[in-house]
């Protein structure tokens, strides 16, 4: 029997990272909490990077996150997370959009066109219109994504709910909350199994 898949968990300042430990061990593996100056450990195979609200322009881009990308570690980002992924790759700060639910209430449900030949539909095996949780204020637009990233999944209004880089690199943000596994479709859970799976060493 082989040792879980040590997972490094960076959670914006503030917020509890015990629902986001629980969608590591979701896919079998073993969080190891960090804060924002932390280096990524040697002993994780990869990195989660959450939170529920928005990433501000006066942050910093966190250490292990910067070392993730530099290492070639598979990244996943959700909600924050997705929003310092995109500004560590040269994009910009989310802006505020409304109808998109808030962190502060229960999730809203809207639905998304998941393109086909993305990562995130392969993971998911997936595409087209579908109906997931929500509960931002802060988003990316079109004109907010890094340049070499491909935005994966839309909301109607044209809000980028996927981020995600192409080629071999596994780097991938969701404005969705999918840590919230039970709440989010059949199948969506696969991202968190996908992050354990390529963090095993």
């Amino acid at each position: 029997m082989t040792n879980p898949a040590r997972v490094a968990l960076l959670v914006k300042t503030g917020e509890n990272p015990q629902t986001f430990i629980a969608a590591i061990e979701h896919g079998d593996g073993n969080a190891v909490v960090l804060d924002a100056v932390s280096e990524l450990p040697e002993n994780v195979g990869g990195l989660l990077i959450a939170g529920e609200a928005a990433y501000e322009a006066s942050e910093t881009i966190p250490v292990a996150l910067s070392q993730a990308i530099d290492g070639g570690f598979p990244v996943l980002g959700i909600g924050w997370g997705m929003h310092a992924l995109n500004i560590a790759l040269g994009g910009q700060p989310p802006v505020p959009v409304e109808g998109h639910g808030d962190p502060t209430e229960e999730p809203a449900k809207h639905p998304l066109f998941m393109a086909p030949g993305g990562k995130v539909g392969y993971t998911i095996a997936g595409s087209g219109w579908v109906t997931v949780p929500s509960a931002h204020t802060h988003a990316l637009l079109p004109a907010q994504v890094a340049d070499g990233l491909l935005s994966s999944v839309y909301a109607e209004d044209q809000v980028v709910e996927a981020i995600e880089k192409p080629g071999r690199e596994w780097l991938i943000g969701v404005q969705w909350p999918a840590h919230m596994y039970d709440l989010t479709p059949k199948g969506f859970d696969s991202l968190l199994l996908a992050l354990v799976e390529r963090s095993e060493q």
